[in-house]
């Protein structure tokens, strides 16, 4: 029986794996006077990671209620966060720890 439910949990995984498989990387930099770029933009249906990295001299936190993440980030550092596959829409990300530096994945066909 537990051998059975092994199979069946290996191959429903292997069945969600092709939206993930082809992740689109998107690129993002936190610089003094906000991100760059502003807008990101991304096909609709598709598994997204976005690759940020700080160039600033202060600790941010990525978030955004849209896509479901928040991730703290050092100064000079890099991470990455996931989400998706998104609809097509607008979806906003910001630093938690400046009120005024915000962007959006756009996300529509191409």
């Amino acid at each position: 029986m537990l051998l059975r439910c092994l199979l069946l949990a290996s191959i429903f995984s292997a069945l969600s794996l092709p939206a993930y498989a082809e992740r689109l990387t998107l690129q993002l930099q936190l610089n003094a006077d906000g991100f760059s770029p502003k807008t990101l933009t991304a096909p609709p249906n598709k598994a997204i990671k976005i690759e940020l990295i700080n160039n600033t001299n202060k600790v941010a936190e990525l978030e955004s209620y849209d896509m479901k993440f928040e991730k703290i980030i050092v100064p000079k550092g890099k991470i990455s966060v996931y989400t998706g596959p998104l609809k097509a829409g607008k979806y906003h990300f910001f630093n938690d720890y400046a009120s005024n530096v915000v962007g959006i994945v756009n996300v529509k066909l191409p």
